[in-house]
């Protein structure tokens, strides 16, 4: 998977019937639909662990729940708190900010 420099790719690597994954998947959307403002510029993947297996071994991600953004594994087998995960997406939307206002320079 080749990283869009445009965009902030969430992939969860999830299981059906996993609580903590359906937790991440709705604390995922809370936090998408509070970044609002951003939603064209992220996109969020849901890799179920038995079908998507090529992206899981690519990743490296072996535990459910499991989360990248933009290509980095940032959690493998827990729960973060939806404060950090927030925290690590609007850090990766300023690089994007950042990005963008050098290429117009």
């Amino acid at each position: 998977m080749v990283v869009n420099v445009n965009k902030v790719v969430i992939e969860l690597l999830y299981k059906n019937g996993c609580p903590a994954c359906i937790d991440i998947i709705e604390m995922v959307k809370s936090i998408l639909t509070e970044l609002n403002e951003y939603s064209e510029n992220i996109d969020f993947i849901t890799l179920d662990l038995f079908e998507d297996n090529h992206r899981v071994v690519e990743l490296g991600m072996y535990k459910c729940p499991s989360i990248a953004i933009n290509g980095t594994v940032h959690f493998i087998g827990t729960k973060p708190t939806k404060e950090e995960l927030k925290n690590l997406i609007t850090c990766e939307l300023s690089k994007l900010s950042d990005i963008n206002a050098e290429n117009r320079q």
